[in-house]
């Protein structure tokens, strides 16, 4: 593990499943959605049913971004496709579905809360993740969290040119700004390659979407066992 600047630094984290636990949610919700559509239709798979919900999550996300509100749509798309005749009976079960994915708290990870009162003290703080602004600002809301950060940033996707779009309007300094967050795909591959350094912290549940091989960025990259890990190095 290498050791970061000593002077003040920009830590920029993402949220979900970094600050507090989110995909888990979304497991669940899944796994009640499998069971519904495998009590409506006869011989049907969970790798199709995976598969319908998964086509459906990567239309709507490039119209509706990342979220809580466009997942549950997504199960009724893929209702709609599964069993067209038994769709409407299957719509109050989604409903309940989502009623309670929409409602779920999300909890904070173990030591985030401590670690983030200690760092706040001596560096800047701003949040850089996807998902709709306000179902982020309403989860950040409620973690009590808001005060400690500057600046809570949702873009649409987090990509290189989102990245580059952050040092210019939150005048950053990329040398001395780490990006921290469980997915290789959004928070540091693009992040590095926009010349930031960046703190890897895997989380169990990440969404297999979010899975890639790190890039080979030498010191550039601290990778961490536990959040509360980040007092050491910061």
């Amino acid at each position: 593990m290498s050791s970061a600047p000593t002077e003040s630094l920009n830590l920029v984290f993402d949220a979900d499943d970094t600050l507090w636990d989110s995909n888990i949610h979304f497991l669940e919700a899944f796994d009640f959605f499998a069971a519904a559509v495998g009590d409506a239709v006869l011989d049907i798979s969970r790798v199709e049913i995976h598969a319908a919900v998964r086509s459906a999550e990567m239309r709507l996300i490039k119209t509706h971004g990342y979220g809580r509100r466009p997942y549950v749509m997504a199960l009724h798309q893929a209702a709609a496709e599964l069993a067209p005749a038994g769709h409407d009976r299957l719509r109050d079960e989604i409903e309940r579905i989502g009623a309670h994915l929409l409602e779920r708290d999300c909890a904070l990870l173990p030591g985030v809360e401590p670690t983030l009162q200690q760092l706040s003290q001596r560096h800047r703080l701003l949040i850089f993740t996807k998902g709709q602004r306000d179902e982020q600002l309403h989860k950040l809301a409620r973690s009590g969290l808001g005060p400690l950060f500057d600046r809570v940033e949702t873009p649409r996707e987090k990509d290189v040119d989102a990245y580059r779009r952050l040092v210019r309007d939150a005048d950053l300094d990329p040398s001395l700004t780490f990006m921290i967050g469980n997915s290789p795909r959004s928070d540091i591959n693009p992040a590095v390659a926009a010349g930031l350094r960046a703190v890897f912290i895997p989380h169990p549940h990440t969404w297999d979407l979010e899975h890639e091989e790190i890039n080979d960025a030498g010191d550039r990259i601290i990778e961490l066992t536990s959040f509360r890990r980040l007092v050491e190095v910061f």
